[in-house]
């Protein structure tokens, strides 16, 4: 497709070439036919033929200014190659006459007319290398016309150093057509020269409109989140004043207070939901699927929510179900959650319904249904966009932060799906999210569980490196409950000592950014040449950082290393390294 694109461009640059020379042709081949003229005419029997030849020149010239004169009032009606190939048939009709006139000059018994016509021909012959040089069919169809003839006879009829004539006339032939092809590959690069910096100018200003539109995607979420930051600042700034109003009554007090509780609720909520969309965009936010049931995670949203949904006289109904899933838990969890809290929010009477209806034989669908105020047809794909809300009915109060059905949205995608929205005004929302079957052999530990209890991680060796004395003791002392055996470190070379003294992890806990500007990357690959040198293989390794900038952790994430964004719940970790632990044995087992 390219080429032919390019191909395209090139014969379109060329019909207009030979076209925009044809004028100096015209004012050219004239002159020829007025000295032809001028020799046949005087003749005292010039002979009907040569007479006839010129008739034909002539008509043959005004094809060509009519040729040409068409191809500028329309030039569509042709495309470029059959306007090329008109342009050659001009050609050999046009350069025709002057070229079978040499048979009548040769006949003649003026030596000045044999000689002018010769002159002529070579002339003819230049005009016609250099208006018609870059394509080949027009080249020929002009040169050959003009010179085979005069070549032709000077080398069968030797008379009168005619054959030397010939072999002159040959060889400039031949050179016409060599300069001919260098000259078609000077143009070729000079047109493909000019396509590609064309080509990079458009891919330049997909690129500018693309950084563009980023730095006002930019603009707009910064805006957004500026209005929905300073909201309830400015209330808690009210609020506290009005705390600090010793005219208030201790009622009025409690009051103050609790909506101060309320609002940095709110602020604390926005920022979780930025962080998340800010590490789902860094592309660290990794999947660690897992197989489970997912009725138990369908309960604890059922847990988390109830209590909103009572407190507005909703009906929170969860539908049983007994599908295993395979994905990432966490994630999911968080999808459901944000779907389910904008039902609670939108919804003022009625009903939410959770449930799973099965999508084919690899798939099934959580779905998550409310009998709210709908959204618009218009609107379903802006509801998914950044800080974006749809516009609530008349004095009803603005909710949430605009940022729920993106992260659900991003989430979703990660998880391999795409979110399905299905709603209307004032018939409620329907939202599905694909999940994938799992194995109901292999879902060995349960979501609500005790963390005490069960899993694949209990007796195994943990080596933890992190330069927080505190959150090194913090994290020996959760491993240490759940029957790990743990060895704690402070950096690359003690993790390295421990191996040495015959400490042999089979899974790696290390903080990303440690002292002396090391990093948890060089600790990772310090630890695995250590273990391989003695023979051992790699350990489950996981990174947990508060950074989500650095291009290491990208690189670490691209490599399939868990990164897991502080505060990390214990009930995070755990599961991430009993899915690592339970992978490794089954592999082991393989």
């Amino acid at each position: 497709m390219h080429g032919d694109r390019e191909r395209g461009e090139i014969d379109e640059d060329l019909a207009s070439a030979l076209y925009a020379a044809d004028p100096v042709s015209f004012i050219a081949h004239t002159c020829s036919i007025a000295v032809l003229g001028a020799f046949c005419l005087p003749e005292t029997h010039p002979g009907r033929p040569l007479l006839w030849c010129l008739v034909f020149y002539g008509i043959a010239n005004c094809f060509a200014i009519c040729l040409w004169g068409w191809r500028r009032r329309d030039p569509l009606r042709f495309d470029t190659r059959r306007w090329i190939r008109l342009h050659a048939l001009r050609n050999v009709m046009l350069h025709a006459a002057p070229g079978i006139a040499i048979c009548f000059a040769f006949r003649s018994e003026s030596a000045a007319f044999v000689v002018t016509q010769a002159v002529l021909l070579v002339t003819l012959a230049a005009l016609a290398y250099v208006s018609n040089g870059l394509n080949l069919l027009n080249l020929s169809g002009a040169v050959l016309t003009l010179l085979l003839p005069v070549t032709a006879i000077s080398l069968l009829w030797p008379d009168d150093g005619r054959f030397e004539l010939g072999l002159v006339l040959a060889v400039f032939v031949a050179a016409v057509h060599v300069f001919g092809s260098q000259y078609r590959g000077l143009f070729r690069g000079i047109v493909e020269a000019r396509m590609h910096q064309e080509r990079q100018a458009q891919t330049i200003a997909v690129q500018k409109s693309v950084i563009e539109e980023a730095s006002l995607a930019k603009t707009r979420f910064f805006a957004a989140a500026s209005h929905d930051l300073r909201q309830p600042l400015h209330a808690i700034g009210l609020l506290a004043q009005a705390l600090s109003d010793n005219r208030a009554s201790a009622q009025e007090r409690d009051e103050s207070a609790q909506h101060i509780i309320a609002n940095v609720e709110a602020l604390n909520q926005l920022f979780n939901q930025v962080l998340d969309l800010a590490r789902i965009e860094s592309g660290v936010t990794q999947v660690i699927p897992q197989h489970f049931r997912l009725a138990e995670l369908l309960a604890r949203i059922e847990r988390q929510f109830r209590p909103a949904a009572a407190a507005k006289g909703l009906a929170l109904r969860i539908a049983p179900t007994e599908v295993i899933a395979f994905t990432d838990p966490v994630l999911l969890e968080r999808v459901i959650g944000n779907l389910v809290s904008n039902a609670v929010r939108y919804t003022e009477r009625g009903s939410i319904w959770i449930g799973v209806r099965y999508g084919g034989t690899a798939r099934c669908h959580v779905e998550v249904r409310d009998s709210g105020i709908g959204i618009e047809p218009h609107e379903h794909a802006l509801v998914f966009e950044d800080f974006y809300q749809a516009p609530l009915p008349q004095h009803a109060a603005r909710q949430g932060h605009g940022l729920g059905l993106a992260t659900v949205r991003r989430l979703t995608r990660l998880l391999g799906g795409e979110p399905i929205l299905r709603s209307g005004p004032g018939r409620g929302t329907t939202i599905r999210v694909p999940v994938r079957l799992g194995d109901a052999s292999l879902a060995t530990s349960s979501l609500c569980a005790p963390l005490s209890i069960g899993g694949c991680i209990e007796g195994r060796r943990v080596l933890c490196v992190d330069d927080d004395p505190a959150n090194l003791d913090a994290l020996g002392a959760l491993l240490a409950r759940w029957g790990c055996i743990v060895r704690g470190c402070r950096d690359e070379l003690a993790a390295v000592r421990a191996i040495s003294d015959g400490f042999v992890p089979d899974a790696l806990l290390c903080d990303y950014q440690l002292d002396r500007n090391g990093t948890g990357a060089e600790v990772l690959q310090a630890v695995r040449e250590a273990l391989r040198r003695r023979g051992h293989g790699e350990p489950a390794s996981v990174v947990i950082t508060g950074d989500m900038a650095s291009p290491g952790l990208a690189a670490l994430a691209a490599e399939g290393v868990p990164i897991l964004h502080k505060p990390v719940t214990p009930t995070r970790l755990r599961r991430t390294l009993d899915a690592l632990l339970q992978a490794r044995g089954q592999d082991a087992a393989a």
